[in-house]
């Protein structure tokens, strides 16, 4: 287990204000600002909610756009 250099968290936060630390997948110790870690969160949602659509398509799980559009024109009139 490697020790966390106190002086290297305190410099990101002097230079990032908030800071967040997390781990990546090789167990890594990151420090983030607030605000990349807003993005990272809100990239892994995008990617979490891109393979779903994927699955779904590979499973025929589908509906065609103009029965989409017609729905959508039926309940707001567009």
């Amino acid at each position: 287990m490697q020790a966390i250099n106190m002086q290297e968290v305190e410099t990101a936060m002097n230079k990032y204000g908030d800071i967040v630390l997390t781990k990546n997948e090789k167990n890594n110790v990151i420090v983030l600002s607030v605000e990349q870690y807003k993005e990272k969160l809100l990239d892994e949602e995008i990617e979490k909610k891109l393979l779903k659509a994927e699955k779904q398509i590979e499973e025929g799980k589908t509906v065609k756009a103009a029965e989409v559009f017609k729905e959508l024109e039926e309940k707001y009139g567009f």
